[in-house]
C-alpha cells in the first residue's frame, strides 16, 4: 500500500484539505479537459471535490451517495445511489453496479476521466464487479480509499487479487496517503491505519 509505482509531476488538491478533498494528476494525458466526465462515489458531509471539479475544470460531475440526508444543491448532478457489486435495494437504499449506472445515465459512449471512490469497504466487491464487466477500460484515474474491514487470510487474499487485477489493467499508484481518521494501535502499541487513500492512473 505504501509503494509508489509511477511519477506524476503535477498533483493538485481538489476540494477541502480534509476527508472530502482528493488529489488528481494533471500531467499530459490525464488533465481533465472538456468534455470530461467525473464519477464521485461517497460524499458524506463534504461535497467539495465534486463542486470544485465542476467549477475549476468544467467537468460534468455525477456524485453518488445513498446515505446522505437531503439534497446537495451545490452539486450539478447528485444521485441517491450507491456503488455495489449488484443492482438492487438494500435496507431501503438503492445500489447499482458501475455498468448499470452508466447505462442508467446514458453514458455508455463516454469515458470516465476520474472515478473517485470512498465507499467504506464496499470498494473491494464493487471494483471486482466493475473489472469483470470491463468498466475500468473507460477510466483514466482512480482516487480511492481502501479499507480493511476484515481480518484473516481469506480477506487479504481477495484484496491482493483485486489489486493485482488493477495492475493487470495497467493502473499504477502515483500517490499514497494514510487516512489518520482510521488510526489504531496494535497489540505491540504500534500506530497503524485501516484506511489508505490510493491514487491510480492508467499508464497505457
Amino acid at each position: 500500500m505504501n509503494q509508489v509505482q509511477v511519477k506524476c509531476n503535477r498533483i493538485v488538491r481538489v476540494g477541502s484539505l480534509g476527508d472530502g478533498g482528493w488529489n488528481i494528476c494533471l500531467d499530459d494525458g490525464y488533465y481533465p479537459t472538456k468534455p470530461c466526465l467525473v464519477y464521485s462515489f461517497g460524499i458524506g458531509g463534504d461535497s467539495s471535490f465534486g463542486v470544485q471539479m465542476h467549477k475549476t475544470f468544467g467537468c460534468e460531475v455525477h456524485s453518488f451517495d445513498p446515505f446522505v440526508k437531503g439534497p446537495h444543491r451545490e452539486l450539478s448532478h447528485y444521485h441517491a445511489i450507491g456503488l455495489g457489486d449488484k443492482t438492487g435495494t438494500y435496507k431501503g437504499r438503492k445500489f447499482m453496479t458501475l455498468l448499470d449506472i452508466r447505462r442508467h445515465l446514458n453514458h455508455m459512449n463516454k469515458d470516465i476521466c476520474i472515478l473517485k471512490m470512498d465507499i467504506e469497504g464496499s470498494e473491494w466487491s464493487s471494483l471486482k464487479k466493475a473489472m469483470s464487466d470491463g468498466e475500468l477500460d473507460h477510466v483514466k484515474q482512480i482516487p480511492l480509499e481502501f479499507h480493511s474491514p476484515a481480518k484473516g487470510a481469506k480477506f487479504f487474499r481477495n484484496a491482493l487479487n483485486t489489486i493485482k487485477k488493477l495492475m493487470d489493467l495497467n493502473f499504477r499508484v502515483y500517490l499514497v496517503d494514510r487516512n489518520n481518521a482510521c488510526r489504531y494501535k496494535n497489540d505491540r502499541n504500534i500506530q497503524l491505519t485501516k484506511c489508505y487513500n490510493i491514487y491510480f492512473i492508467k499508464v497505457s
